[in-house]
């Protein structure tokens, strides 16, 4: 399965840093077994700037990376 994720890097109210959600991606991929592709888009949420990823893996191994990784950032 193939599947694209915005993530917030640079969060306007400073939670977090893009090196610390780098660092759960790969994490979080390495976990699962999810490949990760930066594509180089990037935008303004309202929230912060975000860029956009594309994931493969197995369906459930995405989902459950995606999951972990909204419960680490958000």
């Amino acid at each position: 399965m193939q599947q694209t994720l915005w993530v917030l890097m640079n969060p306007d109210n400073n939670h977090w840093n893009e090196e610390f959600a780098r660092q759960e991606l790969t994490r979080l991929a390495g976990k699962w077994g999810v490949q990760f592709l930066e594509t180089g888009e990037t935008r303004d949420s309202g929230a912060g700037q975000e860029r956009k990823f594309v994931l493969e893996g197995d369906e459930e191994d995405v989902y459950n990376l995606v999951a972990e990784l909204d419960e680490a950032l958000y």
